[in-house]
């Protein structure tokens, strides 16, 4: 059983982590509102907000890498892979982790915008990786390219 990939986590989970940390982010620990905190800091609409909010459609990942820099959790806590909500680049590190946000959404939302969490959480890795080791954002994208093509024909 260990080889075998973990289950994907609820869409009701992440979305009761993604409200959680708003309204611990925003000091506004109303339901109501939250969705539009949410969808300002996301920038995106209601409507799409709502889908997540109602289980329709799952939050991208690189929203939540994008929510999650900003409420000071880490990624893999508001998808639901970890329980732990430290982040785990310290806070030096938020335009490295932007600019990888940046360009793992471009590449995931070209090639497959219905991408598994789990396979945007290792772009997210690759590319933090390779910002990190000072690498042209050509080459990182050219890197996440190629990884997804691979992850298509396994």
């Amino acid at each position: 059983m260990s080889s075998q990939q973990p289950a994907e986590p609820s869409r009701e989970l992440v979305w009761d982590r993604v409200k959680k940390a708003a309204q611990d982010h925003h000091n506004h620990h109303k339901e109501r509102g939250t969705s539009k905190l949410i969808g300002i800091d996301a920038d995106q609409s209601p409507q799409y907000v709502s889908d997540w909010k109602a289980g329709r459609s799952p939050i991208p990942m690189a929203t939540l890498a994008k929510l999650a820099s900003l409420y000071g959790v880490s990624a893999g806590y508001l998808a639901g892979y970890t329980d732990d909500p430290t982040p785990r680049t310290p806070a030096d590190e938020a335009t490295l982790r932007a600019k990888m946000v940046e360009l793992v959404e471009s590449v995931v939302t070209d090639l497959n915008p219905n991408a598994p969490p789990s396979l945007v959480v290792e772009l997210c890795d690759l590319a933090l990786s390779m910002l990190q080791d000072k690498q042209p954002d050509e080459m990182v994208i050219g890197a996440l390219y190629k990884r997804m093509k691979q992850r298509e024909h396994e």
